[in-house]
């Protein structure tokens, strides 16, 4: 009779030792589920054409927000904004002389402007016609193969920068014509008014120039590592091209698939713990799919295999040392 008592009462020691174990939370079981690293991607797209001077991104390095991925050519554009503030000037002295009175050393540097106005016009033209004629030629050499593409992004350009140097010289030659015919005139209403009219938008001209000149610095608008580069020191880049593209540090998320069944117990926020080597973090739920779909094989383990499940997103905390691609682990307690 004690022989066989003997069994039942261990047999009942055991399971009342293991449902302790059980509710005092060492017993729970875990769900480890197979995650990867991805980031909130930044793209850095030129908005303006030119040729890289300076470039200063390197592909897998660290930038932070305002430091400068890359400078593209302005020396036509200072060059321009130069020219224009010139003309800005002489525009308040026009307006000033109409006020006072013109003088006849006003009239003769107003001529000598208009002169030297139509040289430069002539001397754009020519550089112009210049540019055009060697891009036709190096056309037809592409064609048969004997230059390559960047030489011949080159040269058209050099068309482009050369077109707009002309217009502006036109705009120069009429600005001056102008200002003369306003000091023949003599300061009525009228003309007064074209003067000042004509120092309102020189000045607005001007700012305008200084916003698109502020366009030839390409800098980071975020924190993170640059993922892929496009182009390097010397490239022509086209308004509209990605130069770069940048990992922000503090937007990057785990994604994992957790079993459709699992899933019912997860709510927007709710913290799950996140591995990787030795290193462990605490990382918030910010998405949960509404859809459900097969667990993706690369990222399957031996319990998700041909199992439906949910796509899940987590929030990794700022300056957490992990880049897109990497792989981790979640733990998911049952």
């Amino acid at each position: 009779m004690k022989k066989k008592i003997i069994p039942i009462v261990v047999l009942l020691v055991l399971v009342g030792g293991g449902l302790a174990y059980w509710l005092s939370g060492h017993g729970k079981r875990q769900l480890k589920l197979t995650g990867e690293v991805e980031g909130t991607v930044y793209s850095h797209v030129a908005e303006v054409t030119g040729k890289i001077v300076d470039m200063k991104a390197e592909l897998g390095g660290p930038v932070k927000a305002g430091d400068l991925i890359a400078r593209l050519d302005n020396t036509d554009e200072k060059y321009a904004l130069e020219q224009t503030q010139s003309e800005l000037q002489k525009a308040r002295l026009t307006l000033q002389d109409l006020r006072n009175g013109a003088k006849q050393e006003d009239l003769d540097k107003a001529r000598s402007d208009v002169s030297i106005a139509e040289a430069n016009y002539r001397s754009a033209g020519a550089s112009y016609n210049q540019a055009r004629d060697n891009f036709e030629r190096l056309s037809q050499l592409k064609d048969t193969g004997g230059l390559s593409q960047s030489e011949l992004d080159n040269a058209n350009l050099q068309v482009t920068v050369s077109n707009e140097a002309l217009g502006m010289a036109k705009n120069q030659v009429d600005k001056a014509k102008e200002q003369l015919s306003l000091l023949i005139k003599g300061a009525d209403d009228e003309t007064l008014g074209i003067a000042e009219e004509n120092v309102r938008e020189t000045e607005s001209k001007i700012r305008q120039m200084q916003d698109t000149l502020k366009k030839f610095d390409i800098t980071a608008n975020c924190d993170g590592v640059v993922i892929s580069k496009n182009y390097n020191m010397g490239s022509v880049v086209s308004a509209g091209y990605n130069l770069v593209d940048v990992s922000a540090d503090n937007e990057k998320y785990v994604v994992c698939y957790v079993p459709k069944e699992d899933s019912m117990r997860l709510s927007y926020g709710q913290n799950l713990s996140v591995r990787f080597g030795k290193a462990e973090c605490q990382a918030p739920i910010r998405f949960i799919d509404v859809k459900s779909q097969y667990t993706p094989k690369d990222m399957q383990t031996s319990v998700m295999k041909n199992k439906v499940s949910v796509k899940v997103k987590l929030l990794l905390p700022a300056g957490t040392a992990l880049i897109p691609g990497n792989k981790v682990e979640v733990v998911l307690n049952r």
